[in-house]
């Protein structure tokens, strides 16, 4: 204990060069963590997150990790459009084989957001409150419930819709009605951080939006505001932040019109003559669907018997670790840079406490005449080093934690990420541990020196 007391004291003394090598064993230490923390709670968030997810189902144009981030982590924009007679088929089991049935499949589109945070709108039906599992079990609802809108019900619209459209395509001088937007399709269930962060409770008022705020073309849509009927407990995952509403309102959204439905364009016609083609129920445009297929391989039978349809078929648990893997080899080379910054720190300690040897060279003479011995003085500065290095590194570990409590939101709101900044790992005492060792070799060779030190030719020398 006196010899750790001694170390304490030399390190007051000395309080400058304390404080800057400190410093940088903080900034090595924190960068590091940090690191750690970010690739490990992405992680943790991304495998987390594709529970509930078996197989995706997407437009044929878009990439599978394009299609995985979209629907499951609300990263990115649509990735495109495919017609309802996808989602038609899955659910009646017109595909090739037995084993590619499946136990639901519920169609979803989107497009529009809510507030400055830009929460995502996702229009869909109610079998997304009733069928889908999350871990293995149906949303829960902290407060209210799910808003009554069927498969059927989107069947019946789409019919409508498409009557309306056909009617105006071919310039009838008086086109079957347009469905109309009633009071009981404007309901909304949101997310746990949604309702958190927007301050929405049962009976709330939320607006969509066309596009990002900030961006070109962003304006409201008043006359789809809903009223909050239901909140979901929190999941931890991309869900939180999710805006769910009927998809009969989706399609009466302003603006919406030109997207409602996709028309194949037969060859040899312009472009432009899609917009006076006939239409049908069946065309009805989706941006994916959620599937659950009955067979433990079924997504990767659909994905196979998908090759030749307007759609594909993604099975997050094969894309998403590939896209891990892609992070982590980034982290890696993060972790490369953060332990040479560890390095240079070091390096510091050395060179700081080697500098000072020349002016204790009296002070460890006076030591040894009063009966220290060699390896008392050795104990002490490498003891300084420890400490240095200890000190700055729960410091760093601290700092790291500060940082993920003051950007968690920022980080949330550009990647989708949630960080847990109350979240310690073993890993972090190691951390601490390991950089504690590292700047108690890095003490050891002015250690050396010091112990050397020669009492008869030091001790009459006044410095």
């Amino acid at each position: 204990m006196k010899l750790l007391s001694i170390s304490l004291r030399n390190l007051r003394i000395r309080m400058v060069a304390t404080v800057l090598t400190t410093t940088s064993i903080v900034v090595a230490t924190a960068l590091y963590a940090a690191i750690l923390v970010m690739t490990h709670q992405t992680e943790q968030r991304y495998k987390g997150s594709i529970g509930g997810y078996q197989a995706v189902v997407g437009p044929k144009d878009a990439s599978q990790l394009e299609l995985v981030l979209n629907t499951i982590f609300n990263v990115g924009e649509a990735p495109g459009l495919f017609p309802l007679q996808v989602c038609s088929d899955l659910r009646s089991g017109r595909i090739a084989s037995r084993r590619s049935q499946v136990r639901y499949a519920i169609p979803q589109a989107r497009g529009d957001s809510v507030s400055r945070y830009n929460f995502p709108v996702i229009a869909t039906i109610d079998e997304m409150f009733s069928l889908y599992e999350w871990q293995r079990a149906p949303l829960r609802f902290a407060a209210g419930g799910p808003f009554p809108w069927s498969y059927a019900d989107l069947e019946r619209f789409a019919t409508a819709l498409a009557a309306h459209e056909n009617g105006v395509r071919a310039g009838e001088p008086a086109p079957p009605p347009r469905p109309l937007l009633v009071p009981e399709w404007k309901k909304a269930v949101v997310g746990a951080r949604v309702a958190r962060l927007l301050g929405l409770s049962l009976g709330g008022r939320i607006t969509p939006v066309h596009g990002r705020m900030g961006e070109f073309g962003y304006h409201e849509h008043p006359e789809a505001e809903c009223e909050v009927v239901g909140i979901l407990a929190p999941t931890n995952s991309p869900l939180d932040t999710t805006i769910f509403l009927p998809m009969g309102l989706h399609y009466l959204i302003s603006g919406h019109e030109g997207g409602s439905f996709v028309v194949p364009l037969p060859p040899g016609k312009n472009p432009d003559d899609v917009k006076h083609l006939p239409v049908e129920p069946m065309q009805l445009a989706l941006t994916a669907v959620l599937v659950d297929p009955k067979d433990h391989f079924g997504a990767r039978i659909l994905r196979q018997e998908f090759a030749s349809r307007d759609a594909q078929v993604a099975w997050p648990q094969d894309v998403v670790p590939k896209f891990l893997q892609q992070i982590g080899n980034a982290a890696d080379a993060l972790t490369v840079i953060a332990w040479l910054v560890l390095l240079v720190a070091s390096v510091s300690i050395t060179v700081a406490i080697y500098n000072t040897m020349n002016e204790r060279r009296r002070e460890i003479a006076i030591m040894r005449s009063l009966g220290a011995r060699r390896l008392q003085i050795l104990t002490i500065i490498v003891g300084e080093a420890a400490l240095l290095s200890c000190f700055g590194a729960v410091l760093g570990v601290a700092a790291c934690h500060a940082a993920t409590f003051g950007l968690r939101n920022v980080v949330e709101d550009m990647t989708g990420v949630y960080l847990d900044w109350l979240q310690f790992s073993r890993w972090e005492l190691w951390l601490v541990l390991g950089v504690t060792g590292i700047g108690a070799l890095a003490g050891l060779l002015p250690a050396v020196k010091g112990s050397l030190t020669q009492v008869a030719d030091n001790l009459a020398q006044n410095y």
